[in-house]
């Protein structure tokens, strides 16, 4: 390209699709050495993109690669500055489909046994979790890492990015990433203003892991502080380097790709990993809270994340300066936010963009478009460059208008809420809206093809109160809102009836817009008009809202069941479905509702209980009973509220007496159609079990066994003595296809869900756990407990087992969850003194015993 091909600046801040957000002014230094252009200018142009009212964070935009970004320098480190400045983001630049938290972090030195991480490496994220959030008990702190208190798992368009990086080492990545560094080294070192040097690789000696018993303090007696040489450590040498305090180098941990270099006399080139970081507001300083994460799966450690994962769809990238020890320092800090940034970059290579900018950023974006248009620019005067930005901006507060202003105008149906199941008590969940926002507000919709968003998860999770609330909140940015009954086609078809009344006179026949008494119209043709009017070209501002469609017509006959595809037609307009069936997310953009956070949990309760719920130890137990199911808090806080009873007392019935509480059909739940708990998930299950009866069996014999984690392996023992096992579960434990078959039925009506720390491993979200064991009369649980005792006691492995702690650990909650069970049924004909359940009891004990619970231990034998 000539130098007559510039790109040029976003009319406004429409047109930035990227974020990146640091916390050290370092790391922001080194992306900033990366930028292809800078956008913000001199004198009175400083800052061309004005900043929203009450928003005080710094931002530098400019471009890389094909892409505008906007960057901002944190306040400080940790996840409250991080939310504040994500959120102003979020506010500020609507079209941002990617965010990167681009900086340096801690390393965990063997994530993996054949894996190696050195300093300079780079980490980056699939999955976060909150490391300083969890339990402090008198001896130790028990950080919550279990499914239901990772942070839910990146959007697809972030998924579908990570694989493209490939699961090999990105090569390719890696390959490009390297050539950036060189550039921001070379750019560094010829500027004479900047510090020569700065960001090189330090050097393959200075890289140094010491052994996790090695503490980092005073070992020469001729240093003595008074101290260190007495069994504990002085503040003192917390802050001086290992090479003053003259730390042992025999301590050190020898690593392959260190001492290859060393020989070879070269510098190993940063490697990228991906997969699991903590983050939290914690620095950690020790080898041993370092490995109990890294037993979890953690390969990084960073301060950040927490705070912007729920506001903006993102990605951690961060170069590792040090291993989380004692031994920690600042000598490589410069070179890993050098090696972030610089594979942020060829990350950005590989990112397609979402195609949320503005038409015209994206026309700025094209250099050829832009080399006529730029030298057009350059001619007019500062008031016409203005005035040309202005008339391209676009903004979803003037839909209404536009709307008015144009043909879509003729086709204006009035805001109805008729059909819709809209709720008083409804609490904003803003991430959740923004994701409908940027896929299906008329300001973001692409120029081609319908757009469709769908919101899909567990009954009863606020699927459906989520798209009323969107259809509320944005009706004036559409032309007309039609809420659909999607519960079965019949149900959908005449929905669509109801929609053709509403539909303005003479635009389509009127015998099927209001057909007199006696007049034989056919559904189906009414269907069809109404698709006609949708399709009309001018036509193109309506949001159509298919609500409950959870029936799965691939499944054979299924009464009712429908393809929805037949209803979507149209190449223009905006669709949002609700569903329990995850496949359907194949249909457009999509989201998985997750249960609802810990303080949005406390703001539901609240809400329906008309009173503020104080958050002692009682409250807090039975908000996590409730497991952010927004349906479950809803029930919950309306019995409390007519009974009037205390909390200890709820979590009493709760425990005791869970069918009484959740079968009936709740009155006060108007919102929620009178729906319980209960009636919710009985229709999925009885689909569930239609389709494969050993479905249902292993769901039963789920109830037993702990929520947290289900996997095919832990099923291996009823492949043994197959005629003391039911067949349906020798089956399942003989043919793995046969178990992910089931996992496949169960995660297309959300059932459960696949958890990102463990590979072909399932959780269920404990209120659906606790339901599935009230669905079963006592005989029922009577057997399925039986078996649960016996899987498990016969899977306890010896210790002459090679690591057998790390699969009595897995086993424990297991065995936990039965010795409940046992206790509960103890006194009916249990069945629990034959031959074969004495033995696995038996082994269960010794269970007990190997990880020190004596009392529990003493209770199996």
């Amino acid at each position: 390209m000539g130098d007559d091909l510039k790109y040029a600046a976003p009319a406004n801040k429409n047109g930035f699709e990227i974020a990146i957000l640091c916390a050290l002014p370092k790391e922001q230094a080194a992306v900033l050495l990366l930028l292809d252009d800078l956008w913000d200018g001199k004198g009175s142009n400083r800052h061309p993109y004005a900043r929203a009212k009450g928003d005080y964070n710094t931002y530098t935009h400019g471009r890389i690669g094909r892409f505008n970004v906007v960057i901002v320098l944190l306040a400080t480190m940790g996840k409250v500055p991080a939310a504040a400045a994500a959120t102003a983001i979020r506010i500020g630049y609507p079209n941002i489909s990617l965010a990167l938290i681009i900086g340096i972090c801690a390393g965990v030195p063997f994530p993996k046994k054949s894996q190696e991480v050195i300093l300079g490496d780079i980490v980056i994220s699939n999955i976060l979790i909150h490391h300083d959030f969890g339990r402090q008990y008198s001896d130790h702190f028990k950080a919550k890492v279990e499914a239901e208190d990772v942070y839910g798992r990146p959007n697809k368009n972030i998924r579908s990015l990570l694989r493209s990086l490939g699961d090999d080492g990105c090569p390719k990545v890696e390959e490009q990433a390297a050539k950036y560094l060189r550039q921001l080294q070379e750019k560094n070192d010829t500027d004479p203003k900047r510090e020569t040097g700065k960001y090189k690789y330090p050097g393959v000696d200075k890289d140094k892991l010491f052994g996790d018993a090695y503490e980092h303090k005073h070992h020469d007696p001729a240093l003595d502080c008074g101290r260190c040489t007495r069994g504990s450590i002085c503040e003192g040498s917390r802050e001086i380097e290992c090479d003053e305090l003259r730390c042992d180098d025999k301590k050190l941990v020898p690593r392959q790709r260190l001492t290859r270099h060393r020989a070879q006399g070269s510098s190993p080139l940063p490697q990228i990993h991906i997969g699991r970081i903590a983050s939290g507001d914690s620095v950690i300083r020790s080898a041993q809270h370092r490995n109990a994460l890294a037993a979890e799966g953690v390969i990084g450690i960073e301060m950040e994340g927490a705070g912007v994962w729920d506001e903006l769809p993102c990605i951690v990238i961060k170069g590792v300066c040090d291993y989380a020890d004692s031994h920690k320092g600042k000598g490589w800090q410069y070179y890993a936010a050098a090696t972030a940034a610089s594979v942020a970059k060829a990350v950005l290579d590989e990112y397609p963009g979402s195609g949320r900018a503005s038409g015209d950023a994206q026309e700025a974006m094209n250099p050829l478009i832009d080399s006529t248009r730029h030298r057009e620019m350059q001619r007019m005067s500062e008031k016409d460059q203005q005035c040309l930005k202005d008339l391209r901006i676009t903004n979803s507060r003037h839909d209404e208008t536009r709307i008015e202003q144009t043909k879509g105008g003729h086709y204006r149906v009035k805001f109805s809420l008729r059909g819709m199941p809209m709720s008083n008590n409804f609490v904003p969940r803003p991430s959740d809206i923004t994701d409908i926002e940027k896929t299906l507000l008329p300001c973001h919709q692409k120029k081609q093809g319908c757009n469709v968003f769908v919101l899909h998860g567990l009954g009863g999770i606020g699927k459906t109160q989520l798209a009323v609330n969107f259809a509320r909140q944005y009706k004036a940015a559409f032309s007309a809102i039609f809420w659909l009954d999607g519960t079965s086609e019949d149900s959908l078809k005449q929905s669509f009836a109801s929609c053709a009344k509403r539909i303005p006179k003479d635009q389509i026949p009127e015998n099927i817009r209001s057909p007199k008494t006696g007049d034989e119209v056919d559904l189906n043709d009414i269907v069809e008009h109404v698709q006609e009017w949708l399709a009309k070209d001018e036509n193109v501002y309506w949001l159509l809202i298919f609500d409950n469609v959870d029936l799965d017509h691939t499944q054979g006959e299924i009464p009712g069941a429908y393809d929805i595809r037949k209803y979507l037609r149209s190449d223009h307009g905006a669709v949002l479905i609700t569903s329990r069936l995850s496949k359907l997310a194949q249909l457009g953009e999509s989201k998985l509702i997750k249960p609802t956070h810990l303080d949005l949990s406390k703001k539901i309760f609240e809400k329906w209980y008309g009173k503020e719920l104080i958050m002692d130890d009682d409250a807090q137990k039975l908000l996590r009973l409730l497991g952010g199911l927004p349906l479950a808090l809803a029930q919950a806080a309306a019995f409390k509220g007519e009974s009037n009873i205390r909390v200890a007392k709820y979590i009493d019935l709760y425990e005791k007496q869970w069918a009484k509480l959740f079968k009936k059909r709740d009155s006060s739940l108007l919102d929620y159609g009178n729906r319980s708990v209960w009636t919710t998930w009985t229709i999925s299950f009885n689909a569930i079990e239609t389709r494969d009866k050993n479905a249902g069996n292993l769901l039963r014999l789920w109830a037993f066994l702990d929520n947290r984690e289900m996997w095919h392996s832990l099923l291996q023992v009823a492949r043994n003595d197959q005629e003391q096992w039911p067949e349906w579960l020798c089956a399942i434990a003989c043919d793995e296809v046969e178990f992910l078959n089931i996992a496949t039925l169960l995660l297309r009506y959300s059932m459960i869900e696949a958890r990102e720390s463990e590979q072909s491993s399932y959780s269920m979200h404990p209120v659906v756990h606790r339901w599935i064991s009230h669905i079963q009369d006592d005989a029922g649980k009577r057997v399925f407990l039986r078996l649960a005792v016996m899987l498990i006691g016969f899977s306890v492995p010896d210790r002459t087992t090679k690591n057998y702690w790390v699969l009595q650990r897995r086993l424990l909650p297991h065995a936990e969850r039965c010795s409940w069970w046992m206790g509960e049924l103890e006194g009916g004909e249990c069945n629990m003194e034959d031959i074969t359940i004495g033995h696995a009891t038996h082994s269960l004990g010794l269970l007990y015993s190997d990880q020190g619970r004596l009392k529990e231990a003493e209770a199996m034998y």
